[in-house]
């Protein structure tokens, strides 16, 4: 278990690497395989959704089904692109040894479930599978914002009093709520 001032040293490591290019980040990172390990309640899933210019389909309906409304359980196709900006998340903090999941708390929602969640958005993304509300494990809220917005993810919002930070592929901007 990692004590607290490792991940401390490991938060500080990323606050400032986001400040600085990283070797091999840019165009190098992209042409890799795209790999998501996503967890919601007991359901945990490490697939590899992109790889050689292509979707992989086993991988990307295995990151939908975790990325659907629970609620109504359906599943939907999740924009690829929602899924890069998840990825780019998550691939930031491996690249300094922080491999944990990513937990999601939402993603895909039905409209009948957006208007039943509080203070979700009239127009929210989320109904278009192109947002997700997430956490990880040992990384602020703050910390994933911040990634957010270093990698021009589109909307980022940073929950502090939930613990949370959305990200979506629509237009840049960035809210605290």
């Amino acid at each position: 278990m990692p004590t607290r001032r490792r991940l401390l040293q490991h938060g500080a490591a990323v606050v400032a690497g986001l400040a600085l290019p990283i070797p091999g980040w840019g165009g190098d990172f992209w042409s890799q395989p795209r790999e998501l390990w996503l967890i919601r309640g007991r359901e945990s899933v490490k697939a590899v959704y992109w790889a050689d210019g292509k979707l992989i389909p086993e991988g990307y309906v295995a990151l939908c089904r975790v990325l659907r409304d629970v609620q109504l359980n359906l599943a939907v196709q999740i924009d690829p692109v929602t899924l890069d900006i998840l990825r780019g998340v998550y691939g930031w903090l491996r690249y300094f040894g922080i491999d944990r999941p990513i937990t999601v708390l939402s993603g895909y929602r039905h409209p009948y479930t957006n208007a039943r969640t509080e203070r979700a958005a009239l127009n929210s993304l989320h109904m278009l599978g192109q947002a997700a509300d997430i956490r990880i494990p040992g990384v602020a809220a703050s910390r994933i914002a911040q990634l957010g917005k270093y990698l021009s993810a589109g909307g980022v919002g940073y929950y502090p009093a939930d613990g949370f930070t959305h990200l979506d592929r629509g237009k840049l901007r960035a809210w605290t709520g």
